[in-house]
């Protein structure tokens, strides 16, 4: 179906699947509702099917459908009461009350089935998304991000419907050398031929990844390689200013591939080293709890009074604020901001989605990050810090470095302006559909 937009020109209407919408602080949610305004002005109408987890959009048809199995009712009703509910004391009697009710059902779902916790959503979107493309016919279904029932409906949709389908991957189904034996994986393994055999075009936010799910499926010339890049954060109000400690600030996840573990034992040392440098330092650590990995180091490196575990930041009633905007701030207030990313199978076809972020507060970046990989290329290019994060010793001689930068002459704001932005993602994903048939 075409639209008339306020020029008089023809609008294009898309089938935007994207289990994860409209949630504060969510990476996957950020990277398509970011462009959602800048398709908007390029003509595109937008028609979301959604999982309910998020805010409902005004701004254009948005439908939201839930997964129906217990995992699934349990995992995004968790989600709803958090996001309805402000006193803790009710969110935990509600979210217990809701534990309660579905252990049974979850228990038995468990013991056919190993698959994540949103694999039914694809049951609901299909039947919604059959009934929203006979109302707004569109020219292209667009599954992007999200858990791999977001493809499938995709697939699904494509299949009965005869609609190009755009397949977005944020991170790989699969990798190479992973376990085999396990139900999860030979689903994913199922998915992603499907997606190489029926999708108009794949995306991947890595060139690793696309090399390796391409080789996989032999399949050459589907997938693309896309930057999300992402939106200039609103934080003119914000700006740097030295404090009496220099902070050094991690933002997202950590886990197994992903761990302070070397940066917390060179801090250590360095501080064993020059122990007049204790009231001057500082970690924060925002957006999760430390791993384990991590935790362990801490109980041998003591890091008492540096150590600052802040942990996810949500939306702030008193100020108005969501997690997201106080995170900006967070990082345009850091001296320096602390990249870390393994070495391990998944590190190397993922870009945390965080790194364009980092680049768009201007602050100085350094990099743990293992040598030769695409994440070093892009932050060098950007002018940035990067050494090998599983040396000690090239981390405490950083650290120092630092340190005694910011002493003597202060650590200004790095100007370079960034490479990657939404415009330029959209506009790439414009010049990929318009070869579809």
């Amino acid at each position: 179906m075409l639209f008339m937009d306020k020029s008089g020109s023809k609008s294009k209407t898309w089938l935007i699947l994207a289990h994860c919408f409209n949630m504060d602080g969510r990476a996957a949610s950020q990277t398509i509702t970011d462009r959602i305004p800048l398709l908007i002005k390029e003509g595109i109408v937008p028609v979301v099917l959604s999982a309910p987890t998020g805010i409902k959009d005004n701004r254009f048809p948005h439908y939201r459908v839930i997964s129906l199995a217990p995992s699934g009712i349990l995992f995004e009703m968790r989600q709803i009461i958090k996001k309805n509910f402000q006193g803790l004391f009710i969110q935990n009697l509600l979210k217990g009350c809701l534990t309660i009710f579905c252990l049974p059902f979850y228990a038995l779902e468990k013991c056919f089935i190993h698959l994540d916790s949103q694999w039914s959503w694809f049951l609901g979107a299909s039947i919604r998304g059959c009934s929203l493309i006979r109302r707004y016919r569109p020219e292209l279904i667009y599954s992007t991000a999200g858990p791999p029932s977001t493809h499938l409906t995709g697939f699904i949709l494509n299949k009965m419907c005869k609609i190009p389908w755009l397949a977005e991957l944020h991170d790989p189904l699969i990798y190479d050398n992973e376990r085999q034996k396990w139900v999860n994986y030979l689903f994913k393994k199922w998915l992603e031929k499907r997606i190489f055999r029926n999708a108009s075009g794949i995306i991947y936010f890595s060139e690793r990844a696309s090399e390796n799910a391409s080789r996989r499926n032999q399949i050459r010339g589907k997938a693309h390689v896309l930057r999300p890049g992402a939106a200039p954060p609103d934080i003119s109000g914000v700006s740097y200013t030295r404090t009496k400690k220099i902070h050094f600030g991690h933002f997202g996840s950590l886990g197994e591939g992903r761990t302070l573990q070397v940066f917390i034992q060179a801090m250590h040392e360095v501080l064993q080293e020059k122990p007049e440098w204790n009231d001057l330092a500082c970690l924060d650590v925002y957006g999760c709890e430390l791993d384990a990995i991590s935790k362990k180091c801490l109980s041998s490196c003591c890091l008492d009074g540096i150590l600052c575990q802040h942990g996810r930041l949500e939306y702030d009633p008193q100020t108005g604020k969501s997690g997201r905007q106080q995170v900006l701030e967070a990082m345009r207030q850091c001296d320096v901001l602390l990249l870390v990313h393994g070495d391990d199978m998944v590190s190397k076809e993922y870009i945390p989605s965080k790194v364009y972020e980092y680049l768009l507060t201007y602050r100085p970046i350094m990099g743990l990050i293992a040598p030769n990989s695409e994440l070093e290329k892009i932050l060098i290019n950007s002018g940035h810090i990067v050494i090998d994060g599983r040396d000690v010793n090239d981390v405490k001689k950083m650290i120092s470095e630092y340190i005694q930068r910011w002493k003597t002459e202060g650590l200004p704001d790095h100007k370079k302006k960034a490479s990657f932005t939404v415009e330029g993602a959209v506009m790439k994903l414009l010049t990929i559909t318009r070869g579809f048939k």
